[in-house]
């Protein structure tokens, strides 16, 4: 005999009973009341209604993402692989997760990759190479900054952590490989 019916009512009536919420230091959140008014979760001990609230907790403390690598032309089109690592954290819950966004992950990964590619083909080769830890890194982390702080994100650094030049290969159907200038 299946019993899950009653699992389903005993759900249904937690669902009117209050329960705490514990955030850590380290994280905060948001709920959503009646699906549409936010409020922010600050650490500490909370207490949610399952009725009428909707929360998400993530961490806010200084995090880093790996931005994929990407193959790009420099201004002078000689062509380099990058790949930048943004270290961040998050200042605003609200426009993080609540309102402006739903996964800051990918949002700082397309938002600082992005930003490579408009830094990046500005810059000729021997100048870049120059000046990639100083002027051209920090030049990187001023453009992500000033466009992740739209969605309540603060970038800490924006550093390349590979860099070098190469060659791309395109298959053109059944002829042989040629190198793409």
């Amino acid at each position: 005999m299946d019993f899950s019916w009653l699992s389903d009512i005993f759900n249904g009536i937690l669902q009117f009973i209050p329960r705490p919420l514990i955030i850590r230091a380290t994280h905060g959140g948001v709920v959503w009341v009646f699906g549409n008014k936010v409020v922010e979760l600050k650490p500490g001990w909370r207490w949610v209604w399952p009725l009428i609230m909707d929360w998400e907790i993530i961490p806010v403390a200084r995090q880093t993402e790996r931005i994929q690598d990407q193959s790009l032309m420099t201004k002078d089109k000689k062509q380099v692989v990058v790949r930048v690592i943004v270290i961040y954290s998050i200042r605003d819950m609200v426009q993080a997760i609540g309102q402006r966004n739903w996964d800051v992950g990918t949002t700082v990964n397309d938002i600082a990759a992005a930003a490579v590619v408009q830094v990046v083909t500005k810059w000729e080769l021997n100048n870049l190479l120059e000046e990639i830890t100083d002027k051209v890194e920090e030049q990187l982390t001023d453009v992500t900054r000033k466009e992740l702080n739209k969605f309540g994100v603060t970038v800490h650094k924006c550093c390349f952590i590979d860099f070098s030049t190469c060659r791309v290969y395109k298959i053109m159907g059944n002829s042989p490989v040629e190198a793409v200038e």
